[in-house]
């Protein structure tokens, strides 16, 4: 009889334990906790983990003075610190949601974060971004990861208790603001385009067992300090004031309208606009100090694109000594203070800020 050595038989050994390894049933594959909830992010600079840095030119986000004040180092995040999904990942006790594009990235039981900083629902808003589409089409790769990893039946379930928070569109309207061709009736157009896109969005996320939708409406896009530098004005700009009420208005006709005809769907509707509108205005009255000029930037109201850019060797930028001061960290994005309190409303605000159902709701949720 052939005696094996003791190299075949370490080899046959090996061999017979990746064979057990691949046919271990379903059951035996490492189960998440009962009460698991994850947590899956679509939208633009305001809810990017630092998808951007991995995209062809980085963002202006990939240097300090971003990331700054909390995380001591440039994440991609377009704020001083964290931003509202990772307020709402601690509130969950959830890690920080990584972004997508994360080199190394596989595990997405916790959930993904798709956002890009300046990606629109239309494809042509910011070419180069991960528009809306796209990060659904990702989605897609992720369903396919969990089952992969999961199974069938666990993907599923994953899928199904997840919550999925939303934060697009108002890119999608500040690429008309100039546009001479934007009549009111081809920003009506403009609109429902971008609503039908939301929905498609939505219906696709469904499919996949999704029914905890949470949504930020279009943020104050003409009071950040970006348009009331370029505009000119002390107030902030009209036309774009009165397109992101009006989409406001529709979203949440739209999603009442979702709900009555999906089965199961639930949403969080976040008034975003009001709440951060009120915080630039009367700034004194939520613990700042500012609130129509940003901490970091250049030009009037430091509104102009600078920050964390260099002029030579010299910064083009100036910079506020305690970002905690103010609502606004750059011209179009909030400061960590302000997403604090922006998050605290989206977890578990009053009715009239957030409703029918809030994200605290969501993941106490079965």
């Amino acid at each position: 009889m052939t005696m094996l050595s003791m190299d075949s038989f370490g080899s046959l050994f090996l061999a017979l334990c990746c064979c057990a390894i691949v046919l271990l049933p379903p059951s035996c594959r490492a189960e998440l906790p009962e009460n698991h909830v994850a947590f899956f992010i679509f939208g633009d600079s305001l809810l990017d983990s630092g998808n951007n840095i991995y995209l062809k030119g980085g963002g202006a986000a990939g240097s300090l003075p971003y990331g700054e004040t909390f995380f001591k180092r440039p994440t991609g995040r377009v704020c001083n610190g964290r931003i509202v999904p990772d307020f709402i990942s601690e509130y969950a006790k959830l890690p920080y949601i990584k972004p997508y594009l994360e080199p190394g990235f596989t595990d997405y039981t916790n959930g993904v974060n798709f956002a890009s900083a300046g990606a629109g629902v239309l494809p042509g808003t910011h070419p180069g971004t991960l528009y809306f589409k796209l990060q659904l089409n990702y989605f897609e790769e992720v369903v396919k990861g969990l089952k992969r990893q999961l199974g069938d039946a666990d993907a599923h379930k994953l899928l199904s208790k997840a919550v999925y928070l939303f934060s697009i569109g108002g890119n999608d309207y500040n690429a008309i603001q100039n546009n001479p061709k934007a009549t009111a009736s081809f920003r009506k157009m403009y609109m429902t385009m971008i609503l039908g896109n939301i929905t498609a969005g939505i219906k696709q996320v469904y499919a996949h067992g999704g029914r905890k939708f949470a949504f930020q409406n279009v943020g104050p896009i003409g009071c950040m300090p970006a348009t009331r530098a370029s505009s000119g004005s002390e107030g902030c700009s009209h036309d774009l004031t009165v397109i992101a009420k009006m989409h406001n208005i529709a979203l949440s006709r739209l999603l009442k309208r979702i709900e009555q005809g999906l089965p199961g769907f639930k949403y969080a509707l976040f008034d975003y606009y009001t709440s951060l509108t009120i915080r630039t205005l009367y700034s004194s009255k939520f613990g700042f100090k500012v609130g129509m000029s940003a901490c970091c930037g250049s030009g009037p109201y430091n509104g102009q694109f600078t920050c964390g850019k260099k002029n030579g060797t010299t910064s083009g930028y100036t910079l506020c000594s305690d970002p905690t001061e103010y609502v606004w960290f750059d011209a179009a994005h909030p400061t960590e203070m302000a997403n604090r309190q922006l998050a605290s409303l989206l977890w578990d605000g009053p009715s009239r800020t957030v409703g029918p159902y809030n994200m605290k709701m969501f993941f106490k949720m079965p």
